[in-house]
């Protein structure tokens, strides 16, 4: 069986005609935030860099984004689509990334929750990077249910990566004493947002 790494390698030069994402669903969802301009934005799981061009409009040019993703490929791909002089793009895994504490202004985790394994950590692990009264967005624009069946049916790589429950999401960041300030989960979009 091919890693979940692998799965994303090998869909990265396919992976903006298989997933259709919709940009005003995009639009509301990113305003929720109120990103301000001359922010410091993370980028989790940038993929081909679907939230770049929103992103890097609203950090501006004294702003800066960072956009990570694990996968070779698809920064690959993001890197040839866009060069924005306040984007940087980071190759590594987000919960073992060398990237600095208490620095970011947002974190936004789109469409990429149900790949980071132990979901609980992770929320303690980016919250780190997160500046305090930071946001920390979790979002799809899809249905929580869409996207686990989507999982479910594309590939054993990313067969058991679950979008769990709003409440259990909740949970975790009030363990990490979060105030939770948007939710969201009905048939058109999976929203948390959650201020550290």
């Amino acid at each position: 069986m091919i890693t979940q790494r692998e799965f994303f390698n090998s869909m990265a030069d396919r992976w903006d005609a298989f997933c259709h994402h919709d940009k005003n669903k995009i639009k509301y969802i990113l305003s929720l935030l109120n990103i301000q301009s001359g922010s410091r934005i993370l980028d989790i799981g940038t993929g081909t860099g679907i939230l770049i061009p929103f992103l890097a409009e609203y950090a501006g040019e004294q702003g800066e984004v960072t956009a990570i993703d694990y996968s070779e490929k698809m920064i690959e791909i993001a890197r040839y689509k866009y060069s924005y002089s306040n984007v940087s793009f980071v190759c590594d895994d987000v919960l073992k990334a060398d990237l600095p504490k208490e620095y970011f202004d947002y974190a936004i985790c789109y469409s990429v929750f149900p790949h980071l394994g132990d979901k609980r950590s992770a929320i303690k692990v980016i919250g780190e990077y997160l500046k305090k009264g930071g946001k920390f967005l979790i979002c799809h624009s899809q249905s929580r249910n869409a996207i686990n069946n989507i999982h479910k049916k594309v590939s054993a790589a990313v067969a058991e990566d679950d979008l769990p429950d709003i409440a259990v999401i909740k949970g975790y960041f009030r363990n990490f004493n979060y105030k939770i300030a948007v939710e969201i989960d009905n048939n058109e979009m999976f929203v948390v947002l959650a201020i550290k």
